[in-house]
């Protein structure tokens, strides 16, 4: 027997998004600090926040850029379907 799946509060779900920005921004100033910024670690974690900042916009970015692909494909499919069905009622109809 499977066992149901939790409800999943938004509350849940922007934690868990803030937790993984907070690791990717850790994970930046640390690479930062041990590479570009050795004699000035407090630079790492200020290029560190934006760097993280900028690859969330990015990744959101993209995200929005799919969704705008795949809706010119189920507009194209929308409109394909529509005009295959009204071809196939005319000509059905023409026949009878």
């Amino acid at each position: 027997m499977a066992l149901p799946i939790p409800q999943i509060s938004p509350e849940q779900i922007v934690n868990f998004l803030y937790a993984i920005y907070y690791f990717l921004r850790n994970a930046i100033a640390f690479l930062l600090e041990n590479t570009l910024f050795k004699g000035h670690p407090d630079y790492a974690a200020t290029y560190g926040e934006a760097i993280s900042f900028l690859i969330s916009l990015t990744a959101l970015y993209l995200i929005l850029e799919m969704i705008e692909a795949a809706k010119k494909w189920v507009k194209i499919i929308l409109i394909i379907g529509w005009g295959l069905l009204i071809i196939t009622i005319l000509t059905s109809r023409a026949m009878i």
